[in-house]
């Protein structure tokens, strides 16, 4: 699964291409706080059972998020009176981030996220190919119930948290854990981790160079 490390790598290489000469320091600053907070439910899992990769990593957050920030920066002169310039670019950077990074990589994995929770609790994972092979199209993101069968079509479901617990160091199975249980906590498991945090890094210093020397 990808660590926050990761997360944050992937919302500052979007945030460095996003807002070019204007990626400064404020914006890192914004950019990581936004990669960070979906990861937080791995601690109100340990509240209300089984709802990390749910609680924070529905999309009703920064769905509402999204919708204070344009009534605060259209509608409020308290909340325009306090940004500094280029402020609201910032914002809806690091919005764009808590979405594609903080949440959509976590939609890859095996047990995927709970995009609506708590609304519709339903895990979801996008876990599938396409591909062609000798004159046919093919793709298995969703699938589809055979003629004979009455189940409905698939489109990564993986069960509600009544079923589904994703596993953290905070909190690694479902209840109370037994005496030294396995906490594990990811930084880089693959190949791609590694190369998503090297290019972030890159990414995010060219950017801060080329803004400071602007100033």
């Amino acid at each position: 699964m990808p660590s926050t490390v990761v997360h944050v790598a992937f919302g500052l290489l979007c945030g460095a291409a996003l807002l070019g000469a204007r990626f400064d320091r404020r914006a890192v600053l914004v950019v990581v706080a936004a990669c960070i907070i979906p990861d937080l439910d791995t601690f109100t899992s340990l509240v209300v059972a089984s709802t990390h990769r749910a609680m924070l990593h529905t999309l009703l957050a920064p769905g509402l998020l999204a919708l204070g920030l344009w009534h605060g920066t259209t509608r409020s002169d308290w909340l325009r009176a306090r940004l500094r310039p280029g402020d609201v670019s910032r914002l809806w950077t690091g919005l764009f981030a808590y979405v594609a990074a903080g949440i959509g990589l976590d939609m890859f994995t095996a047990l995927g996220v709970n995009p609506l929770y708590p609304l519709v609790d339903q895990f979801v994972a996008v876990d599938g190919r396409v591909g062609y092979d000798s004159g046919t199209l093919f793709q298995s993101f969703i699938e589809f119930p055979e003629p004979e069968t009455d189940g409905g079509v698939n489109v990564g479901q993986r069960g509600s948290t009544e079923t589904v617990h994703v596993a953290s160091g905070v909190d690694p199975s479902r209840g109370a854990e037994e005496p030294g249980t396995e906490r594990i906590f990811p930084v880089v498991f693959r190949g791609w981790h590694v190369t998503l945090v090297l290019v972030g890094c890159l990414a995010t210093w060219l950017g801060l160079r080329d803004t400071e020397a602007s100033a």
